[in-house]
């Protein structure tokens, strides 16, 4: 059952990441979700579930190094960032 609840928010992540808004972030995300989604635990899926509620406009100021993050609470959020650097 896990494992289904896991794919089913792995399909909903990726949507939610290649359709996100503006051009620039559609580019990152889409491409960190079909390379970086299915290799996440449950955890991490749903951290990075809440990071996308952040917006396009927080995440790409940030990955864009536009604005400094602040010190948040999930260490999940600033891995995202360093890795979205690299897309």
């Amino acid at each position: 059952m896990e494992i289904e609840n896991k794919q089913n928010l792995i399909k909903k992540l990726k949507y939610r990441s290649i359709y996100s808004g503006s051009k620039e972030s559609n580019f990152i995300l889409s491409k960190f979700a079909i390379d970086q989604l299915e290799l996440m635990n449950l955890v991490e899926l749903r951290s990075y579930e809440k990071f996308l509620e952040l917006g396009d406009l927080i995440i790409w100021n940030w990955v864009s190094k536009n604005q400094t993050p602040p010190n948040i609470k999930d260490k999940n959020y600033n891995k995202f960032i360093i890795m979205l650097r690299n897309y």
